[in-house]
């Protein structure tokens, strides 16, 4: 691994505000390194709603991270179009205090800019049958759905274009300090198994959650008080309603349904948890129990729909401010009685009041206003560099929204159906072009060599026949999104994320790995298992029926494939 050179600033953490910081300063042409010790949006940033939000949550309990929410989600309409689902929400009540709660909603949304319109029952039902029809008070917003996987991998491709080294599966071990001053990392190849020791002027300690963790080589006096709170949420086949729907009162359990591709996410709650079980978060029959009693009142057809999946994340929420303020915003409490409640502007810390230089964190925030932190975060290293250099993350477009396909070219393209078509036109953008292309490369190739046999049904031949992801995805996908292992594939086209969990696409991906890398027949399985015990390990909670089918799932692949 060459990586011998210094960088003007280290990004720790791979989830969207590490991503979009090494894009900012990338853009702002600074040189620069992140390390992720897993797939990127692997941890927080993966384990959410998606939901791009209108502000309006949080009008009653932050309206300075309200006001942010609407103008980022604005911005990110211009600059991430292709993996934006612009559903659009609602706001409903289903009982006489919600219905009243209204007019306090109007009142909060008003005062943060917040553009919300209240339309009659009657016409909310027309467009969204399967909602409670006890619905008495409706308001429509601005939310839409945002793909956060692709949002992480495409700020990734765009800051490694401009020059930045974007390393997955690569641990930060420790800071190297020299007396006072953080000066590098000590960094860990989890793949290569090598260790490496990579200096920079500036470390960014981006790991969210795991934040407290990794200033813990300073031995500081006060410490980050951050309060990590786990969110499960729900995953539901079809896609049951076609806007986001959203309880009117302020924020709680189980209170937003939001439709994804071709499914619904119900979620979330929020119960504090110990740094030491951030990795190994699990979701309870209670939580499971709760969110689905309080989906249904929202959406009773979710009694008879079937759970494909549930997940938990963390969030890394401020527990309080014992550092000197260099966020954007001023000082803020949050209390565990009301995490729900809590603040979710973000917090920008430097260690000098400490006695330390070259080191700073940042936790807090959320998916919608990702771009805002890395922008201040970015602003704070420039200065503290002498750089003077300005943003233009929010007027610059990501990586493939220069151009949008419709769905109508796609399926001529692809040769797939509406739904299909519909799916990749949210995910791609000029992007479908390039992988439209790889069936030309092997058709070309099949007049000029005439012992390559080309079957014309298999060019755009579909792997996984649950979210119709075809095999042109998957490799345009290895060759630009950074996947290193089996299971990458699934977070970057949604492979393995419908109703079978993976049980009859994942040897497919297998036998396309092994011919596309060079990898070993024995880490190919290695591999394979643990892509396959990811989709598993939600035997213990699931209904018999997905029971049985992971159980045949296990036939399938350690009797027939002698996966031990």
């Amino acid at each position: 691994m060459e990586l011998t050179q210094d960088f003007d600033a280290i990004i720790i953490g791979g989830g969207i505000c590490g991503a979009g910081i090494a894009r900012d300063l990338a853009l702002r042409g600074l040189k620069v390194i992140l390390f992720e010790k897993k797939d990127l949006a692997e941890g927080t940033t993966g384990r959410c709603h998606g939901l791009l939000h209108s502000g309006a949550r949080y009008v009653s309990t932050d309206p300075q991270t309200a006001k942010e929410c609407a103008k980022e989600n604005e911005i990110l309409r211009k600059i991430a179009t292709h993996i934006i689902d612009s559903c659009g929400g609602y706001y409903i009540a289903l009982t006489d205090e919600e219905a009243n709660y209204g007019e306090q909603f109007i009142e909060y949304c008003t005062t943060a800019e917040i553009k919300i319109e209240e339309i009659k029952p009657e016409e909310f039902l027309h467009l969204e049958p399967n909602c409670n029809p006890q619905v008495k008070r409706v308001f429509r917003v601005n939310d839409a759905y945002i793909d956060p996987f692709l949002l992480t991998y495409y700020n990734a491709l765009d800051a490694k274009q401009h020059g930045a080294i974007i390393k997955t599966y690569t641990s930060v071990e420790h800071l190297i300090l020299t007396e006072k001053e953080i000066v590098g990392v000590r960094i860990h190849d989890t793949i290569s198994d090598e260790f490496m020791n990579i200096y920079g002027k500036i470390i960014i300690n981006a790991t969210g959650p795991w934040s407290a963790l990794l200033e813990s080589d300073l031995k500081l006096k006060n410490t980050l008080q951050i309060v990590p709170t786990k969110g499960t949420l729900l995953v539901y086949k079809k896609r049951l309603v076609s806007s986001v729907i959203n309880r009117l009162r302020k924020p709680g359990n189980g209170d937003i349904i939001v439709p994804s591709h071709q499914s619904v996410i119900l979620g979330t709650n929020a119960i504090p948890v110990n740094e030491r079980e951030l990795d190994r978060l699990k979701t309870t029959y209670e939580e499971i129990d709760e969110l689905e009693h309080l989906g249904e009142e929202l959406l009773p057809i979710l009694k008879s729909a079937r759970l494909i999946r549930y997940y938990t994340g963390a969030r890394p929420l401020i527990k309080s401010n014992l550092f000197t303020e260099n966020s954007h915003q001023g000082k803020n409490s949050i209390h565990d009685s009301s995490l729900h409640n809590s603040s979710r502007q973000f917090k920008i810390v430097d260690y000098s009041d400490e006695g330390f230089s070259g080191f700073v964190t940042v936790f807090g925030g959320k998916l919608t206003i990702y771009r805002l932190l890395a922008e201040k975060v970015s602003d704070y290293v420039c200065h503290q560099l002498g750089i003077i250099e300005k943003c233009s993350t929010d007027t610059t477009p990501l990586p493939g929204a220069d151009l949008a396909y419709t769905k109508e070219e796609i399926q001529e393209m692809f040769n797939i159906n509406e739904q299909r078509a519909t799916d990749m036109s949210f995910k791609w953008g000029s992007f479908v072009e390039e992988m439209g292309n790889l069936c030309i490369t092997c058709l070309d190739s099949a007049k000029i060599d005439p012992n390559i046999e080309i079957n014309e049904r298999n060019k755009n031949r579909i792997i996984c026949e649950c979210e119709k992801v075809t095999e042109n995805e998957l490799k345009w996908v290895r060759e630009h999104l950074f996947v290193q292992k089996i299971d990458d594939y699934r977070r970057r086209t949604r492979q393995g994320m419908g109703v079978c969990q993976g049980q009859f696409c994942l040897f497919k991906v297998a036998d396309m790995e092994l011919q596309w890398s060079n990898k070993t027949h024995i880490q190919i399985m290695e591999e394979l298992k643990e892509a396959l015990e990811e989709r598993w390990k939600t035997e213990d909670l699931v209904d018999q029926l997905q029971k049985r089918q992971i159980k045949l799932a296990k036939y399938m692949y350690i009797l027939g494939g002698n996966l031990l």
